[in-house]
């Protein structure tokens, strides 16, 4: 009689691809999970032509996060808009893959430099673009009554 002996399976990970159209439902989904839900349907569907990443799980090809990046080429510089996990993915990396795949596609762009702004507050954001090269180039507030205050953080691409 034979024995059959299945492998155990490989830890497979996480893809990098540009996001389309037909995934701007499951991106809906994951923005209001991480925002509650700040930008719309057009919003997404007008970034898509700009970068515009999505981190696809390998076994089931489910989208588990994105990131959203203008590109301004006058001032060479690609501005990071979005970037969100999903909750049960959260803490795997995933927002870093993400982020430097985003470096690699702005190159292509001939690009000097990237920008983001975040909240202040969010110090487990600012650690982890602290950790892929951002650094803090000013901290603004939006308004003397509310509490709005954020950090412009850069990272130079060349």
């Amino acid at each position: 009689m034979s024995v059959m002996l299945a492998e155990a399976p490989r830890e497979v990970g996480i893809g990098i691809r540009p996001a389309l159209v037909r995934d701007l439902p499951r991106i809906m989904e994951i923005e209001r999970l991480a925002f509650g839900g700040q930008w719309d349907y057009y919003q997404f569907k007008a970034s898509l032509e700009d970068v515009f990443l999505l981190a696809v799980d390998a076994v089931t090809a489910d989208t588990v996060g994105f990131l959203v990046a203008c590109c301004c080429e006058i001032a060479r510089r690609g501005i990071i808009l979005r970037v969100a996990v999903h909750p049960d993915f959260q803490g795997r990396g995933i927002a870093t893959e993400l982020i430097e795949k985003s470096f690699e596609e702005l190159q292509k762009k001939n690009l000097d430099e990237i920008e983001l702004d975040v909240d202040v507050l969010k110090r487990g954001a600012i650690g982890l673009y602290e950790k892929v090269g951002f650094q803090v180039m000013e901290v603004f507030s939006t308004s003397e009554e509310n509490d709005d205050t954020f950090c412009i953080m850069r990272k130079k691409l060349k």
